[in-house]
């Protein structure tokens, strides 16, 4: 066996226990596969001039495709991320206006509910001012001034217990 053959001894083998762990907690890296790989496979094919894609003029062609399709297929999936973004905007525009449609229809059914109450309220308490001023001008002033303090109130509950305006 001449020099030439000897095979060389590696520097650091690892096997001499002088091995350290390092203190480094990195993540392993994933690779980064390419985004449309076939389509590189494709052009590289066509780049050797391989006869496998029916020859040069036919394999130009075939990249060509290949390459158009991936850019198309990428300019769909962009087109997609941001019509699902407008989506979503959209959902939860919906939902807004669904809770203020809900808030609206429960003020409705309340007013609603209420109306004859409020309205019994007024007349009542229009009635008993009425009563009160008779009994003060004929000398029972006590019994007048109370009527006519609940009648007053009565009045003003029915008059300011109508529902707020807004949705909110």
């Amino acid at each position: 066996m001449t020099d030439q053959m000897k095979i060389p001894e590696p520097k650091d083998s690892g096997s001499d226990g002088n091995q350290a762990q390092t203190d480094s907690n990195r993540e392993p890296v994933l690779s980064q596969s390419l985004p449309y790989p076939i389509a590189h496979v494709i052009t590289g094919l066509a780049a050797s001039n391989s006869r496998a894609l029916g020859g040069e003029v036919a394999s130009a062609l075939i990249a060509g495709v290949t390459s158009q399709m991936a850019n198309e297929l990428n300019q769909t999936k962009y087109e997609l991320t941001q019509l699902r973004g407008k989506n979503e905007s959209l959902v939860n525009i919906l939902s807004d206006e669904r809770i203020q449609k809900a808030v609206l229809a429960e003020r409705i059914d309340a007013f609603r509910s209420t109306r004859h109450l409020k309205n019994i309220g007024i007349a009542v308490g229009t009635l008993l001012m009425g009563i009160g001023v008779q009994l003060v001008r004929s000398d029972a002033t006590a019994y007048g001034t109370a009527a006519i303090i609940v009648g007053a109130i009565m009045l003003i509950a029915g008059w300011l217990s109508v529902p707020k305006e807004g949705g909110k």
